[in-house]
């Protein structure tokens, strides 16, 4: 077991981590977020989107809020399936 000082070092090294990962995570969403509204407008109304196509980015965000669960499918794999065979 580790003492206080080092506990602290580990928090703080790793809040530092944290820090770096919002960073990342809020620009992709600001970017995945400006592509799905572009999809949006340029897709004709009478096309329904089909699960995860438009807000994929919140389904990320409901990811991370779970991270113990385990099975459950990437987000890569998820925007794959999204829009797999859409042009």
């Amino acid at each position: 077991m580790a003492d206080i000082a080092t506990n602290i070092a580990t928090i703080q090294t790793k809040a530092a981590e944290l820090d770096e990962l919002i960073g990342q995570v809020r620009a992709a969403k600001a970017v995945m977020e400006g592509a799905e509204r572009d999809i949006r407008r340029l897709r004709p109304t009478s096309e329904p989107s089909r699960a995860y196509q438009e807000r994929l980015a919140l389904v990320a965000l409901d990811a991370m809020a779970k991270p113990s669960i385990v099975g459950d499918k990437s987000m890569a794999e998820l925007a794959a399936a999204a829009w797999e065979g859409v042009a």
